[in-house]
């Protein structure tokens, strides 16, 4: 039990280091209030950080936040912590894993300064971004134009596309021009040495920024998902496509709801879809029939997206927390279901010719159109989803407690049916922490970003109330057991539960079995002073030994639950 009159004392840097970051940001960009330093540390998903909260560990709050506005001062700073050997985090949306991890003192340096956008390249189709630019401010500026991203997550103003390169890339609306992971040009980085990296054809003189690939090897492809430990992205350039729909973000008449009255039902009711685009959803019988739904109409080259919500309809289309256990206890969203997105993108009949194929599918498959005349109440109910290609139009909510874990396996439609089976397996393990954790398994798993149904991502996540940490521990247990499960079945990389996420990439040999030892090779080469992200992806040897031994036992515990070998430390 937690010694409540226990206190966590804040490191403080050295002063000539915090003076050295002041002359390069302005005091007026520099913290160590306590305060301060805890609202700019604030993690949104992780629940290993919150069980350090509640244990009062000291490690998870760093001794400064420094607030850089350019790519010259972000090397300014990286510079220093080479210099003085100080440990640093790059932070934007503060997604995951992004809490301290040594006993030094830790700096964060927080993005919130570089939130332009930079360029928008109508005649390439393109747009230049500073890191905290989000996916709502992209596509506000960007259909102004004409054009648009080609997908959106679903936390469209929290996630920043900067952000989402350097941690996974992924999106919900994506059938038509794929994950964001393919729609990136180039990136600007600072090294965790402090040298700067351009790729694609902007890093040769004069040639514009219009292509991913430049000479030499792709050190594109090397610095994706690199969650910072490889460098800190301070601008990246994104495809842009053609966008049919209206050329503004739509709004309904009361305009933008406020805290004051963000409850009121209207805020939750957005009109049928934009311009040139339709929406359907379809109810299916059993898990099976879906599945082979979306496969045939993925295949068929129809659409630009298809997405199965699962229990994302309750949390997603409730005003309130009561109301998303109250239709999970009542099942009033349909236990198999999908909805699917056209868009008239080349002609003015393709819309029409699109919803002929997809009607055909049903009819062949098996499946119900949700309609005026079948169950026009949950049709209603499921209006948020409306605008779901750009999302975050209306009264956005997401009525759920805390994102403390998540599976996410990639893999092909059929996958989705290990993913039920074992997240099934592990809520009978651990037992549930929330009645909508079974929502990823009795029903089904969010199942997405279906890339024309070669492969596509599988959801299912648990919420535990953030005070209780025995339920936070539970939900941990959820992600421990999974980290496993999905390379045993061989479903592909976990994302959020990750294998190369330390101490994952180090218990985990099934993701290759010299993959640790490369990463330790590419972070002594771009990290030679082992002060980017400790911790984050790879340990070093000296840090794995000192990786606290009851943790390691624990990943070893549930290797032998899945049946696997357990590793040596």
């Amino acid at each position: 039990m937690t010694d409540k009159k226990k206190k966590v004392i804040q490191k403080k840097l050295p002063r000539e280091v915090y003076n050295a970051l002041k002359n390069v940001v302005g005091e007026q960009w520099i913290y160590e209030q306590r305060s301060v330093v805890e609202t700019y540390s604030k993690l949104s998903i992780e629940g290993g950080s919150f069980i350090k909260k509640h244990d009062k560990d000291p490690h998870v709050l760093p001794a400064c936040v420094v607030l850089p506005s350019s790519t010259k001062e972000t090397q300014a700073i990286v510079k220093i912590c080479n210099r003085y050997q100080v440990p640093f985090i790059p932070f934007t949306n503060g997604q995951v894993f992004c809490n301290p991890t040594n006993e030094q003192p830790t700096l964060i340096i927080h993005f919130s300064r570089m939130n332009s956008i930079i360029r928008i390249d109508t005649q390439n189709m393109c747009a230049t971004l500073e890191p905290y630019v989000d996916y709502g401010q992209l596509q506000a500026e960007a259909m102004k134009r004409g054009l648009w991203n080609g997908g959106t997550p679903l936390a469209t103003t929290i996630c920043k596309l900067a952000s989402q390169f350097a941690f996974a890339g992924l999106w919900q609306t994506d059938l038509k021009y794929g994950l964001f992971s393919r729609n990136i040009v180039s990136v600007k980085m600072v090294l965790p040495d402090g040298e700067i990296l351009t790729t694609g054809s902007r890093s040769i003189s004069r040639a514009g920024d219009f292509w991913e690939y430049g000479p030499g090897p792709d050190l594109l492809g090397l610095q994706r998902s690199g969650l910072g430990t490889n460098g800190i992205v301070t601008e990246i350039t994104v495809k842009l496509h053609a966008w049919v729909g209206d050329e503004t973000f739509p709004d309904i008449p009361a305009g933008r709801p406020s805290l004051f009255d963000v409850h009121d039902a209207k805020y939750d009711n957005p009109p049928a879809p934009l311009k040139n685009h339709k929406l359907f959803w379809i109810e299916f019988e059993n898990f099976e029939t879906q599945i082979k739904a979306m496969r045939e109409i993925a295949h068929s080259g129809i659409a630009i997206g298809l997405n199965a919500p699962g229990v994302y309809s309750a949390f997603y289309c409730s005003q309130t927390q009561a109301m998303t256990v109250e239709r999970c206890e009542k099942k009033f969203f349909p236990d198999w279901n999908c909805y699917v997105i056209l868009a008239g993108t080349t002609s003015e009949k393709q819309i029409s010719y699109e919803e002929k194929v997809l009607r055909q599918i049903i009819d062949e498959v098996g499946g119900t159109f949700l309609s005026e005349t079948h169950k026009p109440e949950v049709l209603e109910a499921l209006k948020p989803w409306n605008y779901d290609c750009i999302r975050h139009s209306t009264g956005y909510r997401m009525n759920r407690k805390f994102y403390a874990n998540a599976w996410l396996p990639v893999g092909p439609l059929d996958s989705a049916f290990i993913c039920q089976r074992e997240w099934q397996k592990a809520l009978d393990m651990f037992g549930e922490c929330d009645i909508t954790d079974r929502g990823g398994a009795d029903d089904t798993p969010f199942v997405y970003a279906l890339q024309r149904g070669h492969f596509c991502l599988f959801e299912t996540d648990n919420y535990p109330d953030p005070v209780l940490p025995d339920d936070i521990r539970k939900a941990q247990g959820y992600g421990l057991y999974g980290a496993f499960t999905i390379p045993k079945n061989d479903m592909g990389p976990m994302l959020m539960a990750f294998t190369n996420v330390e101490p994952f990439t180090s218990m985990t040999p099934e993701a290759g079995p010299n993959c640790k030892i490369l990463m330790r090779k590419l972070r002594k080469v771009f990290d030679p002073n082992s002060v980017a992200a400790p911790g984050r992806q790879v340990f070093t040897e000296d840090e794995w030994q000192q990786f606290p031994t009851e943790i390691k036992e624990a990943l070893n515990k549930m290797r032998s639950l899945n049946d696997m070998p357990p590793v040596e430390y």
